[in-house]
């Protein structure tokens, strides 16, 4: 036998044993060692998006219908970053584009790139302030419970962020 062939009964043992231990691994079950927790999902209308150039709380997140037949969005969202940041787009994936208004004083204010919300403040969209509108007829449509949690439904929405670029959003449906 050449010294750099392996009998076929070692190369069995250890195919045996590999696979072992690869199936305690994939299933969790050695030595009393517990797997992790699968995350829970994120609250419906709240989220927490964090990145090295950005921090942002997004909290209260309602899509409510108008009279007129669109629907207004109302959220708060807090910069607890270092680094300005301007809300430059909102759609929901099946019935497009929102359009945003800046407030009326130079906070929040509307340009080129977006509202801009600055470090260590809040923008809080809909009433007065800023805004985010929907024409009709309105998002929401197909509002649809998370599994696994309360029946509230819920509508998909993503918001485009300067800095902190694509955020998935799930704002109750009201």
């Amino acid at each position: 036998m050449s010294p750099h062939r392996t009998p076929a009964r070692q190369v069995r043992a250890a195919a045996a044993g590999s696979a072992a231990v690869l199936l305690a691994l994939l299933t969790g079950c050695s030595s009393g060692a517990a797997t992790a927790p699968a995350p829970a999902p994120a609250a419906i209308g709240s989220l927490s998006v964090e990145s090295p150039r950005s921090h942002l709380e997004l909290t209260g997140a309602v899509l409510r219908r108008s009279p007129s037949g669109g629907a207004e969005l109302t959220v708060t969202i807090r910069n607890e970053g270092s680094t300005p940041e301007h809300l430059s787009q909102v759609s929901t994936a099946a019935d497009g584009r929102a359009t945003l208004r800046g407030s009326p004083g130079p906070e929040n204010a509307l340009s080129p790139a977006g509202v801009l919300i600055r470090p260590g403040e809040s923008a809080v969209f809909g009433g007065d302030g800023p805004g985010i509108t929907f024409p009709a007829p309105a998002p929401g449509g197909a509002a649809t419970a998370t599994p696994g949690t309360s029946a509230e439904p819920a509508v998909d929405t993503v918001l485009i962020f300067g800095v902190a670029g694509l955020v998935h959003l799930r704002a109750a449906a009201g």
